[in-house]
């Protein structure tokens, strides 16, 4: 697994800066460049652009972006989809388009032998995730966040645990979620799928597999489009997750503790805290930008904390609140 983000160092930059440095001494395990064609260029390419400038071995090669108003310089704009597809100077595709038919580009692309990296949410459901995972090839996931949790804790996942998450991120729903945004066939959902998926995602990756989702509280702005979502999870190890992920409280919030086996484990506003007996190790907030450059460094050498496969447990929460979107 990739070298851990966390820094004990309070100031975002110099983190950033020491992680930067750590890519670039371990630049040898990732073999050759890497060369990534991003696919749509709105806020979550840019965004992807940005962190692979920060990774020595990867360079974007070029952006395929439909809309010409859309400026995608200094980087070479793509012809089209085929070409990229045909090009073997093309190491990887980076899917930053909305997540449905999302899941057709990604099989074309390893298909062409290419790696994929896909944006969150990756699929539309674990149905999806199936018919990738099958497949031969490199696939993994911008869920940036993972990078967050103690390596400790990835090494030995919580059993019998109890968690809460609250996760409120304000929106209006009646800007935010137009376009394709308003779409649940383009966009799987609304909050949770977009932004709560993050730490749906941090929980699953300590809790493990989902056994059942209980939905108990959905609000929609449009069908299929949530602004409220409370549920509780089952977790195969015998741990449960009780979770409130909402767009429409007028106050921001980002709280997820999980106890169990002497253990708790706290993520607030991106700083994690950790504690096992009497000992205790404290992260602050590392940069998601960071993280996200962290991703790309895992991705050039092999997928393990980034892999697709670990989006399973956190599909299905989704695959259940798309569920309760369309009875």
């Amino acid at each position: 697994m990739a070298e851990s983000c966390q820094s004990k160092i309070g100031d975002p930059l110099v983190s950033m800066l020491m992680i930067i440095v750590s890519f670039r001494r371990s630049r040898t395990l990732f073999g050759g460049l890497v060369r990534v064609v991003i696919a749509g260029f709105g806020r979550a390419g840019r965004q992807h652009a940005e962190a692979i400038g920060h990774v020595e071995n990867v360079r974007v090669q070029a952006v395929l972006e439909s809309d010409g108003g859309v400026d995608t310089a200094p980087h070479v704009r793509a012809s089209s989809w085929a070409d990229v597809l045909a090009d073997p100077d093309v190491d990887a595709v980076a899917l930053c388009l909305p997540p449905g038919g999302r899941v057709e580009l990604a099989a074309a692309a390893l298909d062409a032998g290419k790696s994929v990296l896909l944006e969150k949410p990756p699929c539309m459901s674990t149905a999806e995730l199936d018919r990738l995972s099958a497949m031969s090839g490199k696939v993994g996931v911008m869920l940036q966040h993972r990078f967050r949790l103690p390596v400790a804790v990835l090494e030995r996942p919580f059993k019998e645990a109890a968690g809460s998450l609250l996760v409120s991120r304000p929106r209006d729903a009646l800007t935010h979620y137009s376009g394709w945004r308003g779409d649940s066939g383009k966009a799987l959902g609304g909050i949770t799928a977009h932004l709560g998926v993050h730490y749906l995602d941090l929980a699953c990756q300590v809790l493990g597999e989902v056994e059942s989702v209980h939905i108990g509280n959905y609000r929609e702005c449009a069908p299929g489009i949530d602004l409220r979502v409370g549920g509780i999870v089952q977790f195969t190890s015998g741990s449960s997750l009780s979770f409130t992920v909402a767009a429409d409280v007028p106050a921001r919030a980002e709280h997820l503790v999980i106890a169990g086996d002497g253990r708790r484990l706290t993520v607030e506003d991106g700083a994690v805290t950790y504690r096992e007996d009497d000992r205790s190790e404290e992260h602050p907030a590392a940069p998601t930008g960071a993280m996200r450059a962290q991703v790309y460094a895992e991705f050039a050498r092999r997928p393990d904390l980034c892999s697709l496969e670990r989006s399973r447990p956190v599909l299905a929460v989704l695959d259940a609140v798309r569920n309760a979107g369309t009875r």
